[in-house]
């Protein structure tokens, strides 16, 4: 028979992406979200606090002015080149010097201008900043500040995680890596659940990266799941972050195998098989994988074989038989 490969195996639900929320300003904070405590919950720029902005405010009036300012010296150089130009026309011979047109003044008057537009878009910058807007829908993990405190730039305020971007890193051995498409597993289907309250969820998510490394304590390598919200409607639409969950990663077919309880495995990888003469063989086959319960067989067994699933304490190849009634729908023959 053809059987589809799983690897089992479970980690920790953790976010798709952490923030470290920090100040970009000085001042003092004058308002904070209701919800600005671990847990709350924000959507993308929400405001989450405010600093005092006055500072920020004149320095934006100021830097409007000097604006102004640098406006009306341009108009004024630029009325100045067109006189020169004419009593240049009126009283001069040739051309006249840059100088005299006043054509580097001009170009003074034109980058004061440059500088003092980008000193206005710094200060709405700066006074923007003032608010502290989440990144994205988030919770949050830790506060660092309140209401009432003074803080310079750079100062940490709150850490922030996705609150519906998660993901799943779960340790795959070797051996199990090969039943995953030969190790190609970016994309494959991967099942998720574990009990809450009593009852049973589940999730789907799909593996979208391999941190290609190896641990050399366990040789396993580790692979990263994104997790997709299911159709529940509670609040557990996804599993709650830090969580323990059990995985399952669909891998491979495997062709031309046959299932076989784990406890007819003999030592060496032999099966106790009766013969059509109702005698004992002892013959030696291929275990391509082993499971929890039983072995996947490639090679060694024919169609129709009977393996011995009872257990016998002297077997004796050759020795005669008898299919007990109780054992017979234990002792199946083996058919693709």
């Amino acid at each position: 028979t053809d059987e589809q490969m799983f690897v089992q195996t479970q980690g920790k639900v953790e976010p798709s992406t952490r923030t470290q929320a920090a100040s970009e300003v000085m001042g003092r904070v004058v308002e904070v979200s209701p919800m600005f405590k671990v847990g709350g919950v924000f959507t993308k720029n929400e405001i989450m606090l405010e600093i005092d902005s006055s500072d920020y405010k004149s320095a934006l009036a100021s830097a409007d002015a000097s604006l102004a300012d640098a406006k009306l010296m341009l108009a004024q150089e630029q009325a100045r080149a067109e006189q020169a130009q004419r009593d240049w026309e009126k009283l001069g011979r040739g051309e006249p010097s840059d100088l005299v047109v006043r054509k580097p003044q001009i170009a003074s008057a034109k980058a004061r201008i440059a500088a003092a537009e980008a000193a206005v878009e710094k200060a709405k910058r700066d006074l923007d900043r003032t608010k502290l807007r989440a990144p994205y829908d988030c919770r949050v993990e830790a506060v660092y500040t309140d209401l009432g405190s003074y803080i310079m730039p750079g100062a940490r305020l709150a850490d922030l995680y996705s609150k519906d971007a998660l993901e799943l890193r779960v340790p795959v051995t070797l051996e199990e890596l090969g039943y995953l498409n030969g190790g190609e597993v970016v994309g494959a289907d991967v099942k998720v659940n574990a009990n809450i309250a009593n009852k049973s969820r589940q999730w789907s998510g799909k593996v979208v990266r391999s941190e290609g490394m190896v641990d050399r304590t366990t040789m396993t390598m580790y692979l990263v799941v994104g997790l997709k919200q299911n159709e529940q409607s509670d609040v557990f639409g996804l599993p709650p972050a830090g969580m323990f969950v059990r995985a399952s990663i669909t891998g491979d077919v495997m062709k031309n195998v046959f299932r076989i309880p784990r406890k007819a495995l003999q030592p060496n990888n032999t099966l106790l098989t009766m013969t059509e003469e109702n005698k004992l063989r002892i013959v030696s086959v291929e275990v391509a994988r082993t499971l929890k319960d039983s072995v996947l067989v490639s090679g060694g067994l024919k169609n129709g074989t009977y393996v011995i699933t009872s257990a016998m304490e002297t077997p004796v190849p050759g020795m005669k038989l008898a299919l007990d009634k109780e054992q017979a729908d234990e002792d199946q023959p083996i058919v693709p």
